[in-house]
């Protein structure tokens, strides 16, 4: 366990104490009563019940939407609790994938659109594009050619307004079609 001193001003101090997720080793404060990396509950006392089925004992954490979940209404993938509606999201370290294209310009938009609205954006490729060819290289052509995309991530808690927003965009370019 660790301890952090945050000076809040000069008349305060606070102290927050952290420890290790025993799942995923992610850090978590002290008093969390689930790990917001993996969703693993750190059950005291009672166990924790299903926010859907009451009856049922709760097994995770969905990591986007952090619904209590049980077997039933969730799963795990990749050591990460997901619910049923969020079981297809890709998630890379602590980032959400919102979009991806082949176009580079489309990726760039889609960051501008989510940054207007306050949210914290990376664009990325984890899979690098390492080819050269005539008139290659890294540019929009190659990643069309070569199927690479540029994708865009968000935070994890970010993910649900990211989502809202890139649809109220995509709904609104439609429109303007």
């Amino acid at each position: 366990m660790r301890v952090l001193w945050v000076s809040l001003s000069n008349e305060a101090e606070v102290v927050m104490s952290h420890k290790r997720c025993t799942q995923c080793s992610g850090e978590v404060t002290a008093d969390s009563d689930f790990c917001p990396h993996c969703g693993t509950l750190f059950v005291r006392g009672e166990p924790a019940v299903c926010d859907t089925h009451s009856e049922s004992e709760a097994e995770g954490v969905c990591i986007i939407c952090r619904k209590v979940i049980c077997g039933a209404c969730g799963k795990q993938k990749d050591r990460r609790w997901f619910c049923t509606k969020h079981r297809g999201v890709k998630v890379e370290q602590d980032w959400v994938l919102i979009f991806e294209s082949p176009e580079i310009n489309e990726s760039e938009l889609v960051k501008s659109v989510l940054e207007s609205v306050g949210l914290h954006v990376v664009v990325r490729n984890f899979n690098a594009n390492t080819v050269v060819w005539e008139g290659g290289g890294d540019s929009m052509v190659s990643r069309q050619t070569l199927n690479r995309p540029a994708k865009v991530f968000v935070p994890i808690p970010e993910y649900e307004d990211a989502l809202k927003a890139f649809e109220e965009w995509e709904s609104a370019s439609e429109d303007r079609s």
